[in-house]
């Protein structure tokens, strides 16, 4: 190989590392996380426990009938949970054509053996997530680096 080819991918390499390290900075949540990013991850996991509670607390869960994310806003749970919580009704959005919350999307499937979804930051780079399903339980997530 000449100088100029190894010089030429020499240079390609460190692009790539740059760019490597430099995509792993960008994550909106993890050890470097701002105030402000952990004040909207809080309020994204309130919102996906919300769904979770909106899911289980109703009598067709105890059949294991569960709601469409069309069907979420006009549960009982939730109109109970808007009157008790008028600050935060202003935030969170059922509606499945706008976000959950500004930036984060809410994903939801269900089948007639249950349910899953995720709460996703669209924002982020590294695609923060949290996903949980008919189990209760809730995961973080984000994308493989």
């Amino acid at each position: 190989m000449s100088i100029c080819g190894r010089t030429v991918a020499f240079t390609i390499s460190l692009l790539v590392v740059s760019a490597s390290a430099g995509f792993a900075q960008e994550c909106l949540h993890g050890p470097d996380e701002t105030t402000t990013q952990a004040t909207r991850r809080t309020a994204a996991l309130d919102a996906t426990r919300n769904v979770n509670n909106i899911q289980f607390n109703r009598a067709g869960a105890r059949e294991g009938v569960f709601l469409s994310h069309a069907e979420l806003s006009g549960s009982p749970f939730m109109l109970q949970w808007r009157e008790r919580n008028p600050d935060v009704d202003s935030r969170i959005s059922l509606d499945p054509t706008k976000d959950i919350l500004p930036d984060w999307k809410l994903t939801l499937d269900v089948t007639e053996n249950g349910y899953w979804f995720k709460v996703q930051d669209t924002s982020d780079p590294c695609g923060f997530a949290y996903i949980s399903n008919t189990a209760g339980v809730i995961y973080r997530s984000e994308y493989i680096r």
